[in-house]
């Protein structure tokens, strides 16, 4: 396959965040790529001096061959698609387009207003309305997968991958103002945070990183 002999760079910071998914899905496709990690230090400086608007916007950024791509959820597909990890049937794909778009949506729709006493009004306002409804979706859609993956899926997907880095945040306390026992009302998603870390592509990834 020419494909799995693309030079791959992946740019982001050392810590799990957008990126850990998309390195998992890599790791688990034997893709092998430069894992460029900025400290945030680092990162400041060279998002100040550069004027490609490709960097302008954050990161992740993933090259390929020369070419430079960015938006986390289109760098995972790409991943996920070589490592498997995404479906070729169409609307198992949807399903898990979906789920990935609701964890996007949690955190984008997320209140974060410069004053501190605001920002945990609005947060735990956030938590008790809008969040909820979203993580209630899915709770849902964790209830009506029969094989215990997210989006249906016989095996796990990239959708898992994300709604875990999300529960992940919350249980080590990383989204400010959400109690880190937030998950828990959501027992299938409880569930899915205990799978993914046992996983075989995911524990063969964190083996490689000792």
């Amino acid at each position: 396959n020419p494909l799995s002999m693309s030079s791959h760079t992946l740019e982001y910071f050392d810590v799990a965040g957008r990126a850990d998914a998309i390195r998992i899905a890599f790791h688990a496709a034997g893709v092998e790529f430069t894992d460029k990690r900025f400290t945030f230090q680092e990162w400041q400086g060279f998002k100040a001096e550069t004027t490609d608007w490709t960097y302008k916007n954050g990161l992740p950024v993933l090259t390929v061959d020369g070419q430079k791509f960015t938006q986390s959820l289109a760098l995972l597909r790409y991943a996920g698609r070589k490592g498997k990890l995404y479906p070729e049937d169409a609307v198992q794909a949807m399903r898990v387009d979906e789920v990935m778009d609701i964890n996007q949506d949690i955190l984008a729709k997320t209140p974060s207003p410069p004053d501190a006493e605001e920002k945990k009004k609005q947060r735990e306002a956030y938590g008790a309305g809008k969040m909820l409804e979203l993580m209630s979706r899915l709770q849902q859609l964790a209830e009506q997968s029969t094989t215990g993956w997210i989006a249906g899926t016989k095996d796990m997907s990239i959708a898992d991958l994300v709604v875990y880095g999300l529960l992940f945040m919350i249980r080590k306390g990383d989204f400010d103002h959400i109690q880190t026992d937030y998950s828990d009302k959501f027992e299938k998603l409880v569930g899915l945070e205990k799978a993914v870390p046992e996983h075989p592509a995911v524990k063969a990834y964190y083996a490689s990183r000792q």
